[in-house]
């Protein structure tokens, strides 16, 4: 990697500075419209002066430092008196940790992003000025690294961008570890739920199938159970830890294989070995901003650790272990562990040449038998991968006592499609392909400067034989067509996690161009591929999603819900005595032993739901039949309602609901009335047990048929 001069560096800067200072300005103007405000009586005319002053003062430096004007400025700005004395490299890190506190701070008690009732604040221009704000409180956390870290303005950059990120990414995916005794969203403990089966005869007294979706994830889910008494709370922080933890073990990695040791113009800089804990930071980032899963992390890290060209027999093994993995994972998964392998061996395997008289002779393209006797080993991977792939996968089914279920494995080929949630719309406003393009584009930026660059500058005898680039970007663009197929299935669609496929192997491709780790066809690495402005872009990509992200952690009504739970618990027991209930929703309260009540194993939430999307008529047909039975002295289940949306967020997820599971529901059962509230001489009953983040039903048979319009 290239050393970045402090020419480069604060051009870039000032253009960065001038797009968001030009975005902050355009974003006022029409809100100052919008609001009708008369700027020369207002004061938000200095915040006007101030825009268009940053403005003028970036097109100035820009160009002034462009033609070479600005070299005593340069030198001043390098802070070389700061950085050598140790006590203001000490106040310059105190600096840096007082602004990523202040960041939040100034969101959290601004309330940024929120409407306030009764502010005399408008809410849109106070998020304008945090914005504005935090990118110039960026600027000045640079500043404190470049001393502390003794380090060049890139290396300060890089380092407070990483730094921030990594610390606002655990400090939001901490939000998740709470007290609360309900499902926090729709089906958020039912993860725990299907990671206590692998428990289940200890746990609930009898043998349960395991889970037809995501087996590996439950697996990994399982491990507080093998302490019985750990409650729902550690089985929250659990999952954290798997978050955070095997998406860190992937970004190191990563980073330790594909990252040379520092050049030592870079270490004279500063950046040491520091470069490779960048790196992983920013991979660390960029993996959980796409949402890939912990449990895909297990087929990307053991392919880094064990694949190699040189090893075809160890990473054969390798390519096994993970594609068996995949294999009780999700079946778009199932190429991942091969394609890795493939992918690093294309990196690191030049063509073989052929010798006449101990001399190299050049490789002569599309000779058939090179090709073949170069395909060989990548080809016996992928094959062997997808076989057993296929063969845990098949082996699962009988074993996790779903052998009268296996349609369930297959549910995602007979689920609808829905393409227009590749673009923006409710379900997710920035839409997957312009989303994806946004956090992999930088990936994406450095393949396509290393394939110009090949194409355009460099000699055959160092470069990659077309064979090697077709077969790389072959597979990102079939990862990438898959993911999106993905995407679209309905239940999807929501976040990028679908496109996690195609976010690992570019990461893996991009990071041995970006590392210097390609070796050319004459056996020599290829030049690390280095731009300053892709690489600043990047390091701010993560920051744009997270700073918008953070909240205060969530204050719960602890009484309140406890009120709700008991009277929860005593309706469900009290029913337990005349026969089965069954928890569609809220049944990690039967896993951790909150209420005490044999377990029910079918039809929990996100199976249900599952069933319904792919239609899945013998398991719905059961569904259906054991409700007209009344089979169960009573339901627990969110609450429900037969309304059909033609729009809004996750419409034909609802319509699924409410219009294949809901309707039998409310058919053949009835809501237990929980309170009656009366208002101005109108009785209301009030049918669902409310708590801060749930509204539970309580059903029971009906004793009489239900009215006209709810059964279908």
């Amino acid at each position: 990697m290239k050393s970045v001069s402090p020419r480069t560096f604060w051009q870039t800067t000032f253009a960065f500075t001038f797009i968001v200072n030009l975005a902050i300005l355009t974003w006022s103007i029409s809100r100052w419209v919008e609001l009708k405000v008369i700027l020369w009586r207002s004061v938000w005319l200095g915040a006007l002066v101030l825009y268009l002053g940053a403005l003028a003062g970036c097109i100035f430096l820009f160009f002034w430092i462009r033609k070479g004007n600005a070299n005593r400025l340069l030198e001043a700005l390098e802070l070389g008196c700061f950085s050598a004395k140790p006590v203001f490299r000490l106040a310059a890190g105190a600096v840096f940790a007082g602004l990523l506190l202040l960041i939040p701070y100034l969101k959290f008690t601004y309330r940024v992003g929120e409407i306030v009732k009764k502010s005399t604040q408008d809410p849109v221009l106070t998020t304008i000025l945090f914005y504005w704000a935090a990118w110039w409180l960026i600027l000045i956390a640079t500043a404190a690294l470049k001393v502390a870290f003794k380090t060049s303005w890139a290396g300060g950059f890089a380092s407070a961008l990483v730094i921030l990120g990594v610390a606002y990414e655990i400090f939001v995916r901490f939000h998740a570890v709470t007290t609360y005794p309900f499902s926090v969203g729709w089906s958020e403990t039912s993860r725990y739920y299907y990671g206590s089966l692998y428990f289940a005869e200890s746990i609930y007294g009898l043998k349960v199938p395991l889970s037809t979706l995501h087996p590996s994830r439950y697996f990994l889910q399982s491990f507080p159970f093998l302490f019985p008494g750990l409650g729902l709370a550690f089985s929250r922080f659990w999952q954290f830890f798997l978050w955070i933890g095997l998406t860190g073990v992937t970004a190191l990695t990563l980073a330790r294989r594909a990252l040379t040791s520092s050049p030592l113009s870079l270490r004279e800089e500063g950046w040491g070995e520091g470069l490779r804990w960048l790196f992983a930071g920013w991979i660390f980032l960029f993996l959980l901003r796409v949402g890939v899963y912990y449990h895909l992390e297990v087929m990307v890290f053991v392919p880094l650790l064990f694949v190699s060209a040189k090893h075809p027999w160890r990473s054969l093994a390798a390519v096994i272990f993970a594609s068996a993995w995949a294999g009780v994972s999700r079946v778009n998964w199932f190429p991942l562990p091969a394609m890795l392998a493939v992918a690093i061996y294309l990196l690191e395997k030049p063509v073989e040449r052929r010798t006449t008289n101990d001399k190299p002779r050049s490789v002569v393209y599309g000779l058939p038998s090179v090709i073949l006797r170069y395909l060989a080993t990548p080809a016996l991977w992928a094959i062997t991968g997808l076989l057993a792939a296929l063969a845990a996968q098949a082996a699962y089914i009988p074993l996790s006592g779903n052998a009268n279920n296996a349609q369930a494995f297959a549910s995602s080929f007979s689920s609808d499609l829905l393409w227009y949630r590749l673009w923006p719309n409710d379900s997710y406003p920035l839409g997957i392909v312009p989303a994806i393009l946004i956090v992999s584009g930088p990936l994406l930026a450095a393949l396509i400067l290393a394939t110009r660059y090949a194409m355009v500058s460099r000699p055959s005898s160092n470069n990659l034989h077309p064979i090697r680039w077709v077969g790389l970007w072959g597979m990102l663009l079939v990862l990438f067509a898959g993911g999106l197929v993905v995407s679209v299935k309905i239940g999807g669609g929501g976040d990028l996690h679908n496109v996690d496929a195609y976010a690992a192997l570019i990461g893996v491709v991009a990071a041995w161009f970006i590392g210097g780790k390609v070796i050319g066809e004459n056996g020599q690495k290829l030049p690390a591929v280095t731009s300053w402005p892709v690489t600043a872009v990047a390091l701010l990509i993560p920051l744009i999603f997270l700073i918008p992200a953070l909240f205060p952690l969530q204050k719960f009504n602890q009484d309140a819900n406890q009120d709700s739970f008991r009277l929860l618990k005593n309706m469900a027991e009290q029913a337990g005595q005349k026969g089965p209930v069954l928890f569609i929703n809220e049944r990690h309260l039967l896993t951790f032993h909150e209420i005490n009540l044999p377990l029910v194993p079918e039809y929990e939430a996100v199976t249900l739901m599952e069933m319904a999307m792919s239609n899945n008529q013998p398991y719905l047909q059961q569904f259906y039949s054991d409700l007209r039975n009344h089979r169960f002295a009573a339901i627990v289940a969110g609450k429900q309602n037969m309304g059909i949306k033609e729009e809004g967020a996750f419409a034909e997820e609802n319509n699924t609901w409410n219009t294949r599971v809901s309707p039998y529901i409310q058919c053949y059962y009835e809501p237990l009335v929980i309170t009656t509230l009366v208002k101005n001489n109108i009785t209301t009953n009030i049918t669902y047990i409310e708590a801060d983040e749930s509204r539970i039903e309580f059903y029971v048979p009906r004793m009489t048929p239900a009215p006209a319009g709810i059964c279908p």
